[in-house]
């Protein structure tokens, strides 16, 4: 919701003002020109009640934003926006500090969803400067307060309030224009807060949340071909469109309580000290990557009979970047998960072993991946009846495991490796990749003190505990520590394999 609102609001308020070099000169009438021809471009409409121009001030009286696609509407009107020469080239822009604005959208079924926000914008200032054919625009505000109310899901009046308050906001927002519009912007905020509440379908379900972050700031880089087609991103990106964002903030915390119907409570509390995310996009690419640090959770529920339920970790992390159109040759790919010094309350422990027989120490969870595959389809502008079948759109060309931990109660795995994949021979994973060449070096340590405990706490069947001694005498060899196990698995061309150097035995 928060990334709906503040990304909208930012469309409406700054999109399609364009930048340029800061020593030329713009006029109000040139600024008020360009909010009305570039936001035509980004799907807008402009449209003032009127207009009047007294000395060095073109102020807009009742200005009407218009924007829908798809069966989404978004409409509002600002009592008043001033445009002010400052004398050196540049242009003050002020607005009324509070205005309405209404989202409304149509489900599967044609029935209509809507809500009303509230934007309040104290101490805002905003100065446009450039040439009349690319404005570049520098704001700040004390604060801006979003107000999400009047909700209205599937045609019914639903109980539900959102505030959201960003504090000391400062940012840019430029466009430089052409056959391809350049757009590039950034945001800093000292803090986000969220106050949410509302009802479900009957009075009894109830929910209420509140979140914050501290530190905020972000920006990112776009390319949006002129005369693009509105609301179709398939079609944006087989025309050029590309993305480059990134945020990240410095701590935060989330508190959750629900009733549901049955009257079951939850509750849910998390803090954070910072994370990030970032996201690039094109037609041939895409690339993510999120994490978060030093996150704490609890939570209870009057469904469960053990309170005081709590986890935390250092680090949680996923990146990957993946090829998306059709490409004769192969293409780079890359993946990446990270989740390091994960413990559980001793609550949770005390379910599955009340004695301590365990090592409580921090759990750890790395993979990291890297390779070629060559996309058979374009993922982007391909129909997805065209890849439906047996057929995976990507062909394996080579995957290297540059990092592999997985440690946990005393017990861990390691490992790396590179593998190579001949696709003139049949595939036999799946029907994904043929036979692999390549080695694997894997090492164990800890394996067997650990089934031993989970066996005394009749956690695992004693057949298991004799199935792993059998397998890890076949694949394995003892390490160079006590409780070790080590194997180099070798994939060779025939497809013969072989660990630490002997054939497998079957």
């Amino acid at each position: 919701m928060y990334r709906c609102i503040f990304g909208t609001t930012s469309l409406l308020t700054l999109t399609a003002l364009l930048s340029a070099p800061v020593f030329a000169d713009v006029t109000p009438e040139e600024v008020w020109q360009n909010w009305q021809s570039y936001g035509n471009s980004f799907g807008q409409k402009f449209t003032a009640g009127s207009e009047n121009r007294e000395g060095d001030t073109l102020t807009i009286t009742d200005l009407k934003i218009e924007m829908g696609q798809k069966g989404e509407d978004v409409s509002g009107t600002i009592p008043e926006v001033a445009f002010r020469d400052t004398g050196d080239g540049k242009v003050d822009i002020t607005m009324s500090e509070e205005y309405l604005v209404t989202f409304a959208m149509k489900n599967a079924m044609d029935k209509p969803s809507t809500f009303t926000l509230n934007i309040a914008q104290n101490g805002m200032t905003m100065t446009a400067s450039g040439t009349p054919d690319a404005v570049s625009y520098d704001f700040s505000a004390d604060s801006f307060e979003l107000n999400a109310l009047d909700f209205t899901a599937d045609g019914k009046p639903k109980e539900m309030d959102i505030d959201v308050t960003l504090a000391d906001v400062a940012g840019t927002y430029n466009v430089s224009p052409g056959d391809k519009i350049n757009v590039a912007s950034t945001f800093s905020a000292q803090s986000m807060t969220l106050e949410a509440s509302g009802k479900g379908d009957t009075d009894a379900a109830t929910f209420s949340a509140s979140a914050e972050m501290n530190n905020l700031a972000g920006g990112s880089s776009s390319t949006m071909p002129k005369d693009a087609p509105k609301g179709d991103m398939t079609a944006l990106l087989a025309l050029g469109f590309t993305t480059d964002a990134s945020f990240t903030y410095d701590s935060g915390n989330l508190s959750f309580e629900g009733v549901d119907e049955a009257g079951t409570k939850t509750s849910i509390d998390t803090t954070s000290e910072g994370g990030s995310l970032k996201v690039a996009l094109d037609q041939s690419r895409i690339s993510y990557g999120a994490t978060g640090k030093t996150v704490t959770i609890s939570g209870e529920s009057s469904a469960l009979p053990i309170p005081g339920l709590s986890a935390a970790y250092d680090e949680a992390t996923i990146n990957f970047s993946l090829p998306m159109a059709k490409a004769a040759e192969p293409q780079d790919f890359a993946f990446e998960t990270r989740l390091q010094g994960l413990t559980v309350s001793d609550t949770i422990w005390g379910m599955v072993d009340p004695g301590k027989t365990l090592p409580r120490d921090p759990a750890n969870l790395v993979i990291t991946t890297t390779g070629k595959a060559t996309p058979l389809v374009d993922l982007i502008t391909e129909d997805a009846a065209a890849m439906a079948g047996d057929k995976a759109p990507f062909q394996l060309n080579a995957v290297n495991l540059d990092a592999l931990n997985v440690s946990v109660a005393g017990a861990e795995l390691t490992g790396d490796g590179a593998l190579t994949f001949d696709n003139t021979q049949p595939p036999l994973m799946g029907g994904v990749a043929p036979m692999p060449v390549g080695k694997i070096n894997v090492s164990l340590t800890g394996a067997n003190t650990l089934l031993g405990k989970l066996q005394a706490l009749g956690l695992v069947d004693p057949q298991i505990v004799m199935t792993f001694g059998m397998m890890s005498g076949m694949l394995a060899k003892p390490g160079p520590t006590p409780d070790s196990l080590v194997s180099e698995v070798e994939f060779q061309e025939g497809g013969k394999i072989l660990t630490n150097g002997n054939p497998l035995p079957f």
